[in-house]
């Protein structure tokens, strides 16, 4: 799969953070160039221009209040406090009309002066670091350094300044950084009960595969499925799956089975591939499935070599025909076996020729007799009879019980998917 730009997520992501910080920060910054508790003594050629520039600041007029803030800039000996009270109406005036080089400038001049009252440090160390990500070109170390300096001042894990220094590292190439401030800003969303912001998710998939980390590239992009599902993500977690299962073709049929259930199934190769599994696992049903879909679908109608899916939807139709015929002797056998094995084949038939209350029934019969041969395969042919018996929640419950590494991440899937109807 080929992640999205993560910069242009980053920039929506940004507008809807610093709208906060200029419609909240700015009318304090206002009010207090205007005035403060017992100001020092300011010189009449400063404080005339000044009081100009807060009445046309208040008043919406921008351009006016710069100009006069340019006749205070112009006055000579001005002491440290005149300058403060200046840069703070600066950084007013430029991020109501974010102009955020300007304001960048002027709000940090502000902090480093020292005469910040020290309620308002904490919030503009936030509102910094939020602004160095929107000037240009963006300063990535400054953006960091002051949402760090937030993080630590305030002890508050609040999940936006954490995806805000984790963007700063991810673009300044600390990869690592930027997966361990991603991930506690994912957990801490997930913890509130509130869906993580899929930059985030998308900057620590980018940033393993920076490191060229695949398990954790897979991980992160199972992540990203869960909140964020997509065709193409599937099909990506799918390949993987599929070629860890090479030559193995219950595997593979399992891993064709999730996909037709997602409709991630879209190219002519897919529903031919997943039919000839079938019918090499003695499904002949679950191919003629897969060859109907992919007809259904237009896509064998269109692609791929039409003479070669015809004789197979051909044989797929033959050997169905012939397996059904065959299903209530296999049955008296099944129910008349020790072991499962053969029941749990035998609901799997079931479900493949649309038989669901039977299939499951004869699923569960199966596990209940014990003797399969794969107790992990045996649950999720089970999961997926609930499924079509519409109960989703025991199907759930039977994922949960998968725990072979063949077998684990399959069913992670399918539970990823439920969670998602």
């Amino acid at each position: 799969m080929k992640p999205k730009r993560p910069t242009t997520l980053l920039a929506a992501v940004l507008v809807a953070c610093f709208a906060l910080a200029v419609t909240h920060a700015p009318e304090s910054l206002a009010q207090k160039a205007a005035s403060s508790a017992k100001p020092p003594k300011m010189n009449p050629d400063v404080v005339k221009p000044l009081q100009a520039a807060v009445e046309f600041a208040n008043a919406g007029k921008f351009a006016e209040a710069e100009a006069e803030l340019q006749k205070a800039e112009a006055v000579t000996g001005k002491t440290a406090f005149e300058q403060f009270k200046i840069d703070e109406l600066y950084c007013f005036t430029s991020l109501k009309q974010a102009r955020y080089d300007p304001a960048a400038k002027t709000c940090d001049s502000g902090l480093a002066s020292g005469l910040l009252p020290p309620e308002q440090v904490n919030d503009r160390l936030r509102l910094l670091s939020q602004l160095y990500l929107q000037t240009k070109p963006r300063d990535l170390t400054r953006s960091g350094e002051y949402g760090k300096r937030w993080l630590e001042a305030t002890g508050n894990r609040d999940p936006v300044m954490l995806g805000l220094v984790g963007q700063a590292a991810y673009f300044s190439d600390n990869f690592s950084a930027a997966v361990t401030y991603m991930k506690e800003a994912i957990a801490v969303s997930v913890a509130a009960g509130k869906k993580p912001d899929e930059n985030w998710l998308l900057i620590v998939q980018s940033s393993y595969a920076k490191l060229k980390n695949n398990p954790a590239i897979l991980e992160a992009t199972t992540e990203l499925l869960r909140y964020y599902p997509s065709k193409a993500q599937w099909q990506t977690l799918a390949q993987d799956l599929l070629a860890r299962s090479a030559n193995k073709d219950r595997q593979i049929l399992q891993v064709y089975q999730l996909l037709s259930q997602v409709d991630a199934m879209d190219g002519a190769d897919d529903f031919m591939e997943a039919a000839t599994v079938a019918i090499q696992s003695g499904s002949p049903g679950e191919a003629l499935k897969f060859m109907e879909k992919g007809y259904s679908s237009g896509v064998l109608e269109q692609s791929g070599d039409k003479a070669k899916s015809q004789a197979l939807l051909a044989d797929a139709k033959r050997l169905s025909a012939a397996d059904q015929k065959t299903l209530p002797q296999f049955e008296k056998e099944a129910q008349a076996d020790k072991a499962g094995e053969a029941d749990v084949k035998l609901g799997e038939a079931f479900l493949s020729y649309g038989q669901a209350a039977k299939g499951l029934e004869a699923i569960q019969r199966g596990i209940t007799k014990g003797g399969v041969k794969s107790l992990d395969e045996a649950n999720l042919s089970l999961g997926r009879a609930y499924i079509v018996n519409n109960n989703n929640p025991e199907a759930l419950k039977t994922f949960a019980l998968v725990t072979s590494p063949e077998y684990l991440q399959l069913a992670r899937l399918w539970s990823i998917h439920l969670s998602q109807l």
